[in-house]
């Protein structure tokens, strides 16, 4: 077919193709932002009612707890629970003083030392504290016993008087040292 229409009469036409076409886009977003503005109101309120619904509910349920008995239970509750957590503290913070003697017994002793007096306590950075007093009864069986305490990687800070050392036989020795928290 042959189109003998002139130029001019030909844009024409074709300009008003193209407003129809804007114009029916036009349409077609606007129904869709209706669409989508009429979707969201809708959620929007029944987002509002049941946040209604739910608040009417809570109240409801604040009066019916609002009893004497209930408020009653409540304080005995809150004052076990306290109590709760002061014992989850207490224990928490606790050292377990057989571990620390079990260190202790560990430690090899050589033959002609033996411990007369041993006492343990607790310091400010939660170690254990150790004071040992014994008899050697050569100053050689107390350096294998120094040796043994300064081997031993759960012990720390041991420390000597320096008056144990001054006699060669029968010697009463003081110690003291300190078992790391980690190990206990």
């Amino acid at each position: 077919m042959i189109n003998l229409l002139p130029a001019k009469e030909k844009e024409n036409l074709f300009l008003k193709k193209k407003e129809k076409l804007i114009f029916i886009l036009g349409i077609i977003v606007l129904v869709c932002l209706i669409c989508l503005i009429l979707i969201l109101s809708s959620i929007k309120f029944y987002i509002a009612f049941e946040a209604n619904s739910q608040k009417i509910i809570l109240e409801q349920a604040e009066k019916r707890y609002q009893t004497s008995n209930f408020l009653n239970y409540k304080i005995i509750i809150q004052k076990y629970n306290k109590i709760l957590d002061q014992l989850g503290a207490f224990y928490g913070q606790e050292l377990y003083f057989n571990q620390a003697l079990k260190i202790i017994s560990s430690i090899q002793y050589p033959n002609g030392l033996y411990l007369t007096n041993l006492s343990l306590s607790r310091n400010e950075n939660k170690k254990i504290e150790v004071a040992v007093t014994g008899i050697s009864n050569s100053r050689e069986n107390l350096l294998l016993f120094k040796k043994n305490i300064e081997e031993n990687q759960k012990i720390e800070n041991s420390y000597f008087l320096p008056e144990n050392w001054t006699n060669p036989k029968n010697i009463n020795f003081n110690l003291s040292f300190e078992i790391s928290k980690n190990e206990i």
